[in-house]
C-alpha cells in the first residue's frame, strides 16, 4: 500500500470547495493508496470537522485537524478578502507535523483527476520542494512578479508542492521563509508564492499536470487561453495538450475564477457540490454575491 500524507490548509469561508477537492482526492485514489489527509487551520468550528471527517467514513483514508494561531503572521503582508494570513499556513508544514518526512500540499480550488502516488515518490532527495513551473524567471515575466533575489531559473506555483519536509526542518527554512516575508514585504505581490521563490534554490520540477489551468483544460484551442501567453515560454504545445487531455488535478486560477461563484458551474462540479452532505454546503454571502454577478 502506498500511504501518502497531503495537507490542506483553509479556513471557514472555503469549506465546501476544500470538501470538494477532498471528495474528489479520495474517489481518484488507487485501489492500493491511502491517504492521510491533514487540515491545518484557525477557525473550523467542530461541527464542520466532523462533517469533513465523513468524507472518509468507510474509507481507507484519513483526515485529522490541526489548529493553527494566526497570530504567528500578524505582521506579514495579507489581504482583507481571498489572501488572508491563510496563505502562509503551507510554510509551516514541516515544523507543525514533525512526524512527516515527506508531504504533499495541495490548494483547495482544485479537482483531482488521478491517483497521486506517482508525483509523490519523485526523488527530492536534494531539493527543498517539487512544484509546478509557472513562467520563466525574467524581466518580462507576465502572469507573475519577477524578483532579482530569484536565483530559479523558473517561477513555480505554490498551489501544489511536494515538500521535502526532513530538509525543511533540519535546515530550518521557516525561519528563512519569515525573513524573506518580512524583508520583502512591501514588494510582495503573491505573498507566499514569492516566499517560496525567493527562498528556495533546489526546486524540483514537476509535470504541469499537476497543475492544468483550468483555462487549458475546458479551452478547445489552449492558444486562446490568456495564460498561454507565458505558458508557452517553458512547456511545447504538445506537453500542454497531453495535460489537458489527462490531467492530474484541475487548478480553478486565472481568468475563468471559481466555478462555485458561476452561474453556469461545470457538470462534473456542480455533480460534486449535490453529491456534498448537507453540512458542507456553507456558501458565503461573497460566494452568492459573485454568482449573482458573474458573466460565466
Amino acid at each position: 500500500m502506498n500511504k501518502i500524507p497531503i495537507v490542506f490548509t483553509f479556513d471557514k469561508r472555503i469549506i465546501p470547495a476544500a470538501s470538494i477537492a477532498i471528495k474528489s482526492l479520495v474517489e481518484s485514489a488507487d485501489c492500493d493508496t491511502i491517504y492521510d489527509i491533514y487540515i491545518l487551520h484557525s477557525d473550523i468550528e467542530l461541527k464542520y470537522q466532523k462533517e469533513i471527517s465523513k468524507l472518509t467514513d468507510k474509507t481507507r483514508h484519513t483526515v485529522s485537524f490541526k489548529y493553527v494561531d494566526s497570530k504567528i503572521f500578524k505582521n506579514y503582508k495579507k489581504s482583507s478578502h481571498s489572501w488572508s494570513e491563510i496563505v502562509y499556513y503551507r510554510l509551516l508544514i514541516a515544523d507543525y507535523l514533525p512526524m512527516l518526512d515527506k508531504a504533499i500540499y495541495s490548494d483547495c480550488d482544485v479537482f483531482f483527476k488521478q491517483d497521486l502516488s506517482e508525483v509523490y515518490n519523485v526523488n527530492i532527495e536534494n531539493y527543498e520542494i517539487a512544484a509546478v513551473a509557472a513562467e520563466k524567471n525574467t524581466k518580462d515575466a507576465i502572469g507573475h512578479k519577477y524578483f532579482p533575489e530569484n536565483q530559479n531559473e523558473f517561477i513555480y506555483w505554490s498551489g501544489f508542492l511536494v515538500l521535502n519536509c526532513k530538509k525543511i526542518r533540519e535546515e530550518n527554512y521557516f525561519e528563512k521563509f519569515q525573513t524573506t516575508a518580512l524583508k520583502f514585504k512591501d514588494r510582495l505581490r503573491f505573498f507566499d508564492l514569492d516566499v517560496i521563490n525567493i527562498t528556495c534554490n533546489n526546486i524540483f520540477s514537476l509535470p504541469f499536470k499537476y497543475c492544468t489551468l483550468e483555462s487549458v483544460y475546458e479551452y478547445s484551442d489552449i492558444e486562446k487561453s490568456k495564460d498561454y501567453k507565458y505558458l508557452k515560454e517553458v512547456y511545447t504545445k504538445e506537453e500542454l495538450n497531453e495535460a489537458k487531455n489527462h490531467p492530474a488535478i484541475i487548478h480553478y486560477a486565472g481568468e475563468l475564477g471559481k466555478p462555485w461563484r458561476r452561474k453556469k458551474i461545470p457538470a462534473y462540479y456542480k455533480k460534486m457540490i449535490i453529491e456534498l452532505p448537507h453540512g458542507l454546503k456553507k456558501f458565503t454571502f461573497r460566494d452568492f454575491r459573485k454568482r449573482l454577478f458573474s458573466k460565466l
